[in-house]
């Protein structure tokens, strides 16, 4: 009976250093494989570098091919959002934007009505945020603006366009009341 365990024993160990090599043996051919991707590359780290694009700062001039326009929204009774209206020079893949530190995505979808005939190149978006109004300040009915007192808040856009290339520009644009 004795001799039985340690048969049982001697064959789990010898289980165990089986697996151990086989490990070993994985873990030697993923090394030599990943040494040899970096040899034939030079830098593994330089190919992806090389997809990621840094954003550049332009003009807004050089981006929009007219001014933004962005005013207050009302929707369902309750005007607590703002839209962005932008039109960009050339077709972009995405455009996203920040105002008053709230971020949000604006979409060709919404824009299709209004500029049918050139794709990709007007996106339009809705901030939905009630701090936005007191984040903006925006003070006294809609109904007096535009006036010199008129907000103009500071709007930071990221534009993605095909390829990668990704630039950012950032101006002051007024808001209107009975936007969207």
């Amino acid at each position: 009976m004795y001799s039985v365990a340690l048969g049982v024993i001697d064959r789990a160990r010898a289980r165990q250093r089986r697996r151990l090599g086989i490990v070993a043996v994985i873990a030697i051919c993923a090394a030599v494989t990943v040494s040899l991707i970096v040899s034939r590359s030079g830098d593994l780290w330089a190919g992806r570098a090389s997809t990621v694009s840094v954003p550049s700062q332009l003009a807004p001039a050089a981006v929009f091919s007219q001014a933004p326009d962005m005013g207050v929204a009302c929707h369902a009774g309750a005007c607590d959002s703002v839209g962005l209206a932008v039109w960009l020079r050339r077709p972009a893949v995405s455009v996203s934007a920040t105002i008053a530190g709230h971020p949000f995505a604006l979409t060709t979808r919404q824009a299709r009505p209004f500029a049918p005939q050139t794709p990709r190149k007007m996106f339009v978006g809705y901030l939905t945020a009630l701090q936005l109004v007191t984040g903006i300040r925006l003070v006294g009915p809609p109904s007096t603006w535009p006036t010199a007192n008129s907000p103009h808040p500071l709007v930071l856009l990221r534009i993605t366009y095909r390829g990668g290339r990704v630039v950012m520009t950032r101006l002051r644009v007024p808001v209107q009341p009975g936007w969207g």
